[in-house]
């Protein structure tokens, strides 16, 4: 019985090509930890240690050397077994309508169109990023088939899935030093703050939060793009709540670190929206896809789905 995987082989291959698990990590869209396993597994399955591990990163044992070369091979084969069914019919009569918040944006969405490439080269992409405002309209339109958001649209005409919950948290330059933790309230109208304008999820988060604690509203910034936000935040401007997926790149360089607060900030509910009437037009492949590579690139968190933050029109 073969137990050898193609996972295992992947993980090696680009551990081994990009020269550090972290970046093998990255490119594979799942943990160091996942990297770190599925290594381990080939080299017990194989019997001989594959690489050698230090602060510059890893290199190959002569056996190594060796199995690269096979797993290479095997991996080439692979992709031209999946390519077998590129000839089928690409959903959705060879177009879809896609949009995305900036969050999923930021984090999967490039994932999502290399394997709906792969799988379907006939496809067509019409991508939209977007408010989860101006996706709601858009689908209550019919101008869009999936998109990617906060919140459910609600219409007779749209099938709204959950797909799970994005952590929240407060944000902070790496230099930038509080004089009180755990982060409250309390403290928040002497340390400079940026949200998203309304109406968006964080912005009403970040309201909620401060409540009654005599924060003035009306002087904290915004900004309506949220790769500006965290440029903003990295800088030291301000601190901000933002979804921790799409700051974890910089979290682990040093570059921002994240700060407790009491209360923490909720999880996020995150859903995907669909025209019902592209169900036979294959939109449920696009949905399972979608699904897939966001829960692969640790999107959601574990535990109970939050109920959303507010009424629909509280949407980023």
């Amino acid at each position: 019985m073969l137990r050898i995987t193609f996972r295992q082989l992947e993980a090696f291959y680009w551990a081994t090509t990009l020269g550090t698990v972290n970046a093998a990590a990255r490119h594979l869209f799942v943990s160091q930890p996942a990297i770190t396993a599925r290594v381990k597994e080939l080299e017990d399955i194989l019997g001989v240690a594959l690489l050698t591990r230090s602060q510059q990163g890893v290199q190959l044992t002569p056996a190594g050397r060796e199995v690269l070369d096979h797993a290479k091979h095997l991996l080439e084969q692979g992709e031209a077994l999946e390519k077998c069914g590129a000839n089928e019919v690409p959903p959705l009569d060879g177009v879809l309508r896609l949009g995305a918040d900036e969050t999923s944006a930021a984090v999967a969405v490039s994932e999502l169109l290399r394997q709906l490439k792969v799988r379907y080269p006939g496809l067509r992409v019409d991508l939209s990023i977007e408010r989860s405002k101006v996706l709601h309209e858009r689908l209550n339109r019919r101008e869009l088939d999936v998109a990617l958001q906060t919140s459910p649209v609600a219409r007779p005409h749209v099938a709204d899935e959950l797909l799970g919950s994005v952590q929240v948290a407060w944000v902070a330059g790496a230099s930038v030093a509080l004089p009180h933790l755990p982060f409250s309230p309390g403290d928040a109208a002497s340390v400079p703050l940026v949200t998203s304008p309304p109406p968006s999820i964080l912005h009403y988060v970040t309201r909620d939060w401060l409540g009654d604690s005599g924060a003035d509203h009306h002087r904290i910034n915004t900004c309506n793009s949220l790769a500006m936000m965290v440029k903003l935040v990295r800088d030291g401007h301000a601190m901000a709540a933002l979804p921790v997926p799409v700051v974890l790149d910089p979290l682990k360089q040093g570059a921002l670190k994240l700060v407790e607060s009491e209360p923490a900030l909720p999880a996020v509910a995150y859903y995907v929206s669909y025209l019902v009437e592209k169900r036979q037009s294959g939109v449920e492949v696009i949905v399972a896809l979608a699904r897939e590579v966001l829960t692969s690139a640790q999107f959601f968190v574990d535990g109970p789905v939050p109920s959303p933050a507010g009424p629909a029109d509280r949407i980023s």
